[in-house]
C-alpha cells in the first residue's frame, strides 16, 4: 500500500543528468573489505549486493582514496590507479543490474590516518595541527605540492567515469583533507590558501574545477560537507553560515548536489551520534585503533568508562540529526540538498522531505542493519531488523568489515537475506546508469 509517506520517499530527483527514481539514498561508509592495497574483492560486493538487488535508489561509496598518500584506514578501496578499473566495474555492474546508481566518493584522509601508508613520510594537512583522536602530527602541505594533490582527485574522478560510475562525490566533510582547508583550527595557513573563508575554500575550489575539466560539464558532481564542525570549545570550527557560502559558490560554477553531515575525528562523537557503551574498547581493539601506539590504547581504555557516559549525554542523537543544518542550506541552494543523520523509519524521513528541510534524504547505519531498507520503504514488514545506533559498526571501522555486530540485529538480518542467498555474480550485470533524456 503506497501511503503519503511512502509516495514522498518514491518521487523521482533530478541530480544533473540523473533522474534517480527516490529520495532515500545509502551514504558512504568505510567498508574494510579491500585487499590491503584497496582492490575490490567479493566480500566488498558482497556488501552492496542486497541494497543493489532491490533497487535502493543511488549508493554512494565509502571513501575511495585517491592516492597512497591519501588512505587513511586498512582495507581502503581505492581508486588512485588504472589497475584498481576492473574491480570498480565489477562494482558498477552490480548496482547497475538491481537498478541502482553508484556514486564514487573521492577523499584524502589528510592528518586524520594512523599511520601512513606511505613508508616514512607523515600525513599531510592544511596545517601542522595535530590529531588527538589518532595521535598523528601531520606536516603542512607545500604550496608547491598542490597542484599534483588537485590532480589526482582529476585522475580519480576520470577513472570512475571511464569504469561506469554514475556520478562522483567529493567528500569535504567529517574533518579529511579538503574540511581541514576549510576549517580554521586545521587551517593556520598565512598564504592563498589560509586565512578569509575565500582562501580556506580555494583548494575545495580548485579540486571541483579540475573534475569538471576532466568529466565534462554534464557528469554529475556531487559534494559532502559538514554542516557544522561541532568542535569542543576553544577550537574553531567552520559557522554554518560559511559552509552554506561554501556550498553556494560552488552550485554557481556547476556543482549538482549537496550531502550535509557534521563533525571531525576531533569532534568525536559528533559524526555518529547515538550509543556508545564500549565503543573506545572495540575502536582499540578490533577497529583501527588497534594500529596506535600501545600508551595511547592504554589512555584510552583507562578514560574509555568516563568518555562514554559523557557522550551518552552530550550526543544522543535521534532521527534526522543534521537537518536544522540541511535547511540553511536548503534555503539558500537551488541545487538538491541531501541531509544524512539517523534517518531509518519510513515517517521520519516523508516529514524531513515534505517539510522542506531538504530534497533528499540518506542513511549509512540504518542499511548496515537492514540492507533492503528501501524495499521495506516502499512494502512495510513487521520484522525487519532496525539499526539500535550503537555504533560497533563503526568502532570496527579499519579493522573488522563493515556489518552489524549487534547479534540479534545481525541474526535477523541473515535469515531475511536467506530468501535470497545467492548473490549474483557482477558479469551477469549490464552496464545501465539511469540518465536524463
Amino acid at each position: 500500500m503506497i501511503t503519503p509517506s511512502t509516495s514522498e520517499l518514491l518521487r523521482p530527483l533530478q541530480i544533473g543528468s540523473l533522474i534517480v527514481p527516490g529520495r532515500l539514498y545509502k551514504s558512504a561508509t568505510s567498508e574494510t573489505r579491500c585487499t590491503e592495497d584497496g582492490f575490490v574483492t567479493d566480500e566488498l560486493l558482497e556488501f552492496y549486493e542486497p541494497m543493489a538487488r532491490v533497487g535502493t535508489p543511488l549508493i554512494v561509496t565509502g571513501n575511495l582514496y585517491v592516492s597512497l598518500q591519501g588512505k587513511s584506514a586498512g582495507r581502503q578501496a581505492g581508486i588512485d590507479a588504472d589497475d584498481k578499473k576492473p574491480g570498480l566495474r565489477d562494482w558498477v555492474q552490480l548496482a547497475h543490474g538491481g537498478g541502482s546508481l553508484l556514486v564514487a566518493q573521492l577523499n584524502h584522509g589528510g592528518r586524520q590516518i594512523g599511520k601512513s601508508a606511505v613508508a616514512g613520510q607523515a600525513p599531510v594537512s592544511a596545517s601542522s595541527v595535530r590529531e588527538p583522536m589518532l595521535g598523528t602530527t601531520p606536516r603542512s602541505l607545500r604550496r608547491d605540492e598542490i597542484p599534483a594533490l588537485v590532480e589526482t582527485f582529476a585522475a580519480a574522478a576520470e577513472r570512475a567515469r571511464d569504469v561506469g560510475f554514475d556520478g562522483v562525490q567529493i567528500h569535504a566533510a567529517h574533518g579529511y583533507l579538503l574540511g581541514q582547508f576549510l576549517t580554521p583550527h586545521t587551517n593556520r595557513r598565512t598564504d592563498e590558501y589560509g586565512g578569509s573563508l575565500d582562501n580556506r575554500m580555494r583548494l575545495l575550489r580548485e579540486v571541483y574545477r579540475a573534475i569538471r575539466r576532466r568529466v565534462g560539464d554534464d557528469y554529475p558532481i556531487m559534494l559532502k560537507i559538514n554542516g557544522t564542525d561541532m568542535l569542543p570549545p576553544f577550537r574553531r570550527g567552520a559557522a554554518t553560515a560559511d559552509l552554506v557560502r561554501v556550498a553556494a559558490v560552488l552550485q554557481d560554477e556547476g556543482l549538482d548536489a549537496v550531502e550535509v553531515s557534521r563533525g571531525i575525528y576531533e569532534s568525536w562523537p559528533s559524526t555518529i551520534l547515538g550509543h556508545y557503551k564500549g565503543f573506545i574498547r572495540t575502536h582499540v581493539t578490533e577497529g583501527a585503533g588497534r594500529d596506535q601506539p600501545r600508551y595511547q590504547r592504554m589512555a584510552m581504555l583507562a578514560a574509555a568508562p568516563m568518555i562514554e557516559r559523557a557522550a551518552e549525554h552530550l550526543a544522543p542523537g535521534g532521527e534526522g540529526f543534521n537537518l536544522p543544518q540541511a535547511e540553511k542550506f536548503c534555503a539558500r541552494l537551488d541545487i538538491p540538498v541531501i541531509c544524512v543523520g539517523g534517518f531509518h523509519t519510513t515517517s521520519g524521513m516523508a516529514a524531513a522531505i515534505a517539510s522542506g528541510r531538504c530534497d533528499a534524504v540518506s542513511a549509512a547505519r540504518a542499511f548496515i542493519a537492514d540492507p533492503y531498507l528501501f524495499d521495506h520503504v516502499r512494502t512495510p514488514v513487521t520484522n525487519a531488523p532496525v539499526c539500535g545506533y550503537c555504533n560497533g559498526c563503526i568502532a570496527r571501522h579499519g579493522g573488522k568489515p563493515i556489518d552489524c555486530y549487534v547479534e540479534e540485529i545481525r541474526v535477523r538480518k541473515d535469515l531475511m537475506l536467506m530468501v535470497d542467498p545467492t548473490p549474483r555474480s557482477a558479469t551477469e550485470f549490464p552496464a545501465n546508469p539511469r540518465t536524463a533524456q
